[in-house]
């Protein structure tokens, strides 16, 4: 019952933790979200959101899509010196050669990527300094994974709370110079400076020491990291959904109704980031070293109850505040938004509650039942959206194709859920993946 007691207390203390942190990114977010809107106008907001997804894109394949597996086996190893140094050199080693892979790619094809996402070569040099600046993104991810695997959750956070300022001075004055191109570079470069910060905590806690670091390409270590990059790999389809999702919306629509749905994402965005955050930095590393049925499935029902009440409070007070909230974020250009609140809103209840369950094959790096999930419903929310928009439904389609996919995406990982914790060794369950 102690160990219970303090396993709760440690997931309200990161809930709380990530509530203020997010609470301060969310001012910060106010005031940028503001004077962009206002700047450039919801076509400006419709390009930096194409931008936006294009950067979680190579970003993950610039790591080669092994963060969680260093968080798994950070918190797995965190006893045995040997396999976490293994693991570990492997990572960093993956990290290298894919952060080097994804550079050439960019550097090379820059003038096709950049048509593609602007429609012409405006804004080429973007491309190029994402390129240069993306080995340092890489390696600040590949240390704050390993902060969040030995738990160090004050840390993770403070983190990522310097990281959010760093990118709202860095959106304010760039913005304020170049307008689009601005915002565009910030988004390209803010995250990179964060680097010296996260060096520090991993130098002061001694979570690893430089000396030991090195290359490893023994093939079993990066096999089991590869199950987490085939897992990140697939999460790409999402942006890649979103940017299709917004074309089709600027064809069948205009710039300005992709504008407005993006400011809509955006706002229920500010769900996914403080909820979403609280999930993968306690959840992740918890249900990774818990071995036992019974207690994974007290765990996740423990958490399930307080992240979804949390979740429901926060979804209906931005409901009852809708109006206000878009004309303090946005302008009055942005009033029809209020029309997509409650079914996006909806959406965002469930995918939390979808979050928490597909933590858990995260964790347990069931590869082949998390891959299936996420291309089945990745094609579901593209499908009913380009679909709806085709049939003339207009801006709200995408906010009905997001609670569809998340309702069905709920229903079924409950199912997928059961039988894991019905399994009569979780260990042996994982493995057989």
């Amino acid at each position: 019952m102690k160990i219970w007691k303090k396993i709760k207390s440690e997931l309200v203390k990161v809930l709380f933790l990530t509530f203020l942190v997010n609470f301060i990114k969310i001012g910060i977010n106010l005031v940028t979200t503001k004077v962009i809107a206002v700047l450039i106008g919801p076509n400006g907001v419709a390009v930096i959101g194409q931008f936006t997804n294009f950067i979680s894109t190579i970003t993950t394949s610039s790591t080669g899509g092994v963060t969680n597996g260093v968080v798994r086996y950070t918190s797995e190893f965190k006893d045995d010196k040997k396999l976490y140094i293994q693991y570990l050199n492997a990572a960093f080693t993956i990290t290298i050669v894919f952060s080097t892979l994804t550079m050439i790619v960019l550097l090379l094809f820059a003038k096709p990527i950049s048509r593609a996402l602007f429609g012409n070569l405006t804004y080429l040099s973007i491309i190029y300094i994402t390129a240069l600046t993306l080995f340092l993104f890489s390696l600040n991810s590949y240390l704050l994974a390993i902060i969040n695997g030995k738990k160090l959750y004050d840390r993770y956070i403070f983190i990522n709370l310097i990281s959010s300022v760093a990118g709202f001075i860095f959106t304010m004055v760039l913005v304020y110079l170049f307008k689009i191109y601005g915002a565009l570079l910030a988004l390209a470069t803010y995250q990179s400076v964060v680097i010296i910060i996260t060096l520090y905590v991993v130098r002061k806690n001694k979570l690893l020491s430089f000396a030991d670091l090195g290359f490893n390409f023994d093939k079993n270590n990066w096999l089991k990291l590869f199950a987490y990059s085939l897992m990140a790999i697939v999460g790409l389809i999402w942006p890649l959904i979103n940017i299709s999702i917004r074309t089709t919306m600027i064809s069948q629509l205009s710039f300005e109704s992709a504008g407005i749905w993006e400011g809509m994402t955006r706002i229920s965005g500010l769900i996914t980031a403080i909820v979403g955050a609280a999930i993968s930095t306690y959840f992740l590393p918890r249900f990774s070293e818990i071995t036992e049925n019974k207690e994974l499935k007290k765990e996740v029902y423990s958490g399930l109850k307080i992240i979804l009440s949390a979740t429901l409070v926060l979804a209906f007070l931005m409901y009852v505040f809708r109006q206000q909230i878009v004309m303090i974020l946005y302008t009055d250009q942005f009033m029809s938004m209020t029309e997509l609140f409650v079914i996006q809103l909806t959406g965002d209840v469930l995918w939390v509650g979808k979050m928490v369950l597909s933590v858990v094959l995260i964790a347990k790096a069931m590869m082949k039942k998390y891959v299936i999930l996420e291309i089945v419903f990745g094609l579901v929310y593209l499908v009913v959206a380009v679909v709806l928009l085709h049939m003339g439904t207009g801006t709200i389609s995408a906010p009905i194709a997001h609670l569809t996919y998340n309702l069905l995406y709920f229903i079924v990982i409950i199912f997928v859920f059961k039988k894991i914790v019905g399994s009569k060794n979780l260990v042996v369950e994982s493995l057989k993946e």
